[in-house]
């Protein structure tokens, strides 16, 4: 696996919490106080994630949770013939953080933020999961559906340009923030 740092980083820890989060069936907030013990179907419990989370990461983890619903109606409403349980659990909370991030966080680059999560997909997700990550993305980013959240114009033109092509391609780019 790809060795993360900064905002990617961040983007890794917060896709671990949502990913605990919902494998336990408790809040996010929850598995953020601590509640890291997951029990599996064989009633073995197990430590899913550890460490000191990152203050991004528990914004954007605390972000997806609080706008859950409009985010899952998004992929929905993109993800033709896919219904939001089958998408797999990672893919399913990739594209909720990176959602999360082209929506409600003014100052992320769209296409930054999109390929973070086509990257997050190819270490961690199956053989098309960066495939079909990108291709909700840039369905959202073709509909507008995630434009109005306070976005600078050139995150807006790098959207466009990405989405047009059919690619989020932004390599050399770098999102440390």
């Amino acid at each position: 696996m790809p060795n993360f740092h900064g905002r990617s980083l961040d983007r890794l820890q917060a896709l671990q919490a949502l990913f605990q989060a919902e494998a336990a069936r408790r809040s996010v907030s929850a598995v953020l106080a601590g509640e890291y013990l997951v029990t599996d179907e064989a009633g073995r419990e197990n430590l899913v994630t550890s460490g000191p989370i990152r203050p991004y990461a528990r914004e954007l983890a605390l972000g997806v949770e609080a706008e859950g619903a409009r985010i899952d109606a998004l992929i929905a409403r993109h993800s033709t013939g896919w219904d939001l349980s089958r998408i797999t659990p990672v893919d399913r909370n990739l594209l909720r953080v990176a959602l999360y991030e082209l929506i409600f966080e003014d100052d992320v680059n769209t296409a930054v933020a999109a390929n973070e999560a086509v990257e997050l997909a190819k270490a961690l997700g199956g053989d098309d999961s960066h495939r079909f990550v990108n291709g909700i993305l840039g369905a959202v980013a073709r509909s507008g559906e995630a434009e109005g959240a306070g976005e600078a114009a050139d995150a807006d033109a790098d959207a466009e340009a990405a989405a047009a092509s059919g690619e989020w391609d932004c390599e050399g780019e770098e999102d440390d923030g």
